[in-house]
């Protein structure tokens, strides 16, 4: 009986992580849409005027993307990463920065990224799927506890 409850709770720890090999359901090309963002400009300078994502590897064991936003000026921020869902810390490049970004699978549909800097200063971002066509990212800019600096939401295109 002891055995049977073991293995059985082992299961049940276990399907979780099992559920989570699957892809997000990510893959494709994401616009902002601005008026559901909410942008913290005294931490990030203006908001952008554009930016999307475009996530190219979503196979349930890593994630690839490439961010792009544009502000009045042109290009404000690129990013891109290839990234194992696992929390391994790997390179990215963010603008002209080589920077390490860890990117851990939070739940059925979600990742929970942290990028460090060679200052030691690290940003974190929880994103995930609301929906089919709707990808929320929340950004904690500053490393201080607390609600989210920006809450961005990107709408699938593709």
């Amino acid at each position: 009986m002891i055995r049977t409850t073991l293995v059985t709770a082992g299961l049940l720890m276990a399907s979780p992580a099992l559920a989570q090999t699957d892809p997000l359901g990510a893959m494709g090309l994401w616009k902002i849409d601005l008026a559901a963002s909410r942008f913290n400009e005294a931490l990030t300078g203006p908001a952008p005027v554009s930016a999307e994502v475009d996530v190219t590897k979503d196979d349930g064991k890593s994630l690839a993307w490439t961010l792009i936003e544009e502000d009045e000026s042109g290009l404000a921020a690129i990013q891109f990463a290839d990234a194992p869902l696992d929390g391994t810390p790997t390179k990215a490049v963010v603008n002209t920065q080589i920077v390490m970004i860890s990117v851990r699978r939070d739940g059925q549909s979600g990742v929970t990224a942290v990028t460090h800097n060679k200052t030691g200063r690290k940003q974190s971002m929880r994103v995930w799927l609301v929906d089919a066509n709707t990808l929320k990212v929340e950004q904690d800019v500053d490393g201080q506890p607390g609600p989210p600096d920006q809450s961005l939401t990107f709408k699938r295109v593709r």
